[in-house]
């Protein structure tokens, strides 16, 4: 699972949610969407949650691959600073996307031992 949370600027946010149809149409039909669980954008007050979720790690770099290039209207938006990224999974799943999104400041939450991942 992907959580990102984007805190948008007062006064930004339509400007912000006008690229949630180029990100809905990347993930439906992109190389990635066969292991794609879940995806969606949840906004409360001034942050958005992208919420993904992919069968594995190798699901995961087939949307970035889908979306590369298009994360930098959003980021202009929200400037520094804007935008969290948090992964949880299985260990063994973390550790295959670490080299591809340590750099951008993600934060790993291992799942444990109960967690029910299928």
């Amino acid at each position: 699972t992907i959580l990102v949370e984007f805190i948008v600027p007062d006064g930004k946010m339509e400007e912000f949610k006008a690229g949630f149809s180029k990100f809905y149409s990347a993930t439906k039909s992109g190389g990635g969407a066969e292991g794609c669980l879940y995806y969606g954008f949840g906004v409360e007050g001034n942050s958005v949650f992208c919420r993904e979720g992919y069968k594995d790690a190798a699901a995961c770099a087939k949307h970035a691959d889908d979306i590369k290039g298009m994360l930098e209207e959003p980021l202009k938006v929200v400037g520094a600073g804007g935008m969290k990224l948090n992964v949880v999974g299985p260990k063994a799943e973390l550790e295959k996307m670490k080299p591809r999104l340590q750099d951008r400041g993600a934060i790993f939450w291992e799942l444990d031992d109960g967690a029910l991942w299928r």
